[in-house]
């Protein structure tokens, strides 16, 4: 199998990235902000199985030029994944009441939770679709839907990953009419212990944790067993479905 992901320089892109070599992954074409600083590069460098390539999802230019790259190297991937998301960084923090809101600070999530994912599939464009099976996902988070919102607050966090959602199960149906063997998603990685996960960790029950490889294991999981009639779904760690 010919594996894309984004963000494998660190967490459950990394986990997902070591999982997919594992589990006997022919190509795995990379992407990091910055490869050669990252850990995965020094992990899993470059190789005739491995190629990385820098991108960066608040630079559009370096998006379309990776995709570019990418789709130069391996025109029919057999899985398309991005993993990138942010919830804090620095100043940046969930807003727990509206008066917190801040342009900036919406504008940043959005760009990279939302805006980032879809533009990079926008420049694998012609690789999703030709008419094989391939499968497109995209972490999201389960407080990205907004049926299920009961508690409030992380306002940005929320809308940024509620947009992944749409422009996702959007692209699935424009998607159909080109290649009918594609399955586009979202899915709900649960709780991982990375770097986002880290200011709320005391607030879980005991076993609700999960290491990156673990959740990478379950992810990939899912991933197998993913049909096109599943396209334009959101499915939690376990294959669950959960509502938009």
């Amino acid at each position: 199998m010919n594996i894309v992901i984004q963000g494998a320089g660190r967490g459950i892109g990394l986990a997902l990235a070591h999982h997919a070599l594992a589990n006997g992954a022919t190509h795995l074409l990379l992407t990091a902000r910055n490869p050669e600083q990252s850990v995965g590069y020094k992990e899993l460098p470059p190789s005739a199985k491995i190629s990385w390539f820098a991108m960066d999802f608040l630079d559009p230019d370096s998006i379309a030029i990776a995709g570019d790259a990418i789709f130069a190297s391996q025109p029919k991937p057999d899985r398309i994944i991005t993993t990138a998301g942010v919830l804090h960084d620095g100043g940046l923090q969930p807003e727990k009441r509206l008066g917190a809101l801040s342009a900036d600070a919406m504008l940043r999530l959005y760009q990279i939770n939302a805006m980032g994912p879809v533009l990079f599939f926008k420049s694998l464009w012609p690789a999703l679709r030709r008419a094989h099976p391939v499968v497109a996902a995209s972490i999201s988070a389960r407080v990205g839907s907004i049926s299920d919102n009961r508690l409030g607050g992380w306002y940005s966090y929320r809308a940024s990953k509620a947009a992944l959602n749409q422009y996702l199960r959007t692209m699935s149906i424009e998607l159909a009419r080109y290649n009918p063997y594609a399955a586009v998603v979202t899915l709900h990685p649960g709780t991982v212990a990375t770097n986002l996960s880290a200011p709320f960790r005391s607030q879980l029950a005991t076993g609700q944790l999960q290491s990156p490889e673990e959740c990478a294991a379950r992810l990939w999981a899912v991933l197998d067993q993913l049909l096109p009639d599943d396209s334009g779904g959101f499915f939690a760690y376990d294959g669950q479905p959960i509502p938009y």
